[in-house]
């Protein structure tokens, strides 16, 4: 989970610097997009587990 968050926020903070944005707006999307991702993960994760049980 937080090697999905680091990833998406590195690749924000890289955009950001290559296209001289005055405000963050890469490193704010891509970063958000990286904590949505990672909950959707570990939410299908927890359903998959909750399944085996049945």
């Amino acid at each position: 989970m937080g090697a999905i968050i680091a990833l998406f926020t590195w690749l924000g903070t890289y955009l950001d610097a290559r296209y001289n944005s005055k405000t963050p707006w890469w490193t704010i999307g891509l970063s958000l997009f990286g904590v949505l991702t990672s909950l959707v993960i570990v939410i299908r994760e927890v359903i998959k587990m909750g399944n085996e049980d049945e």
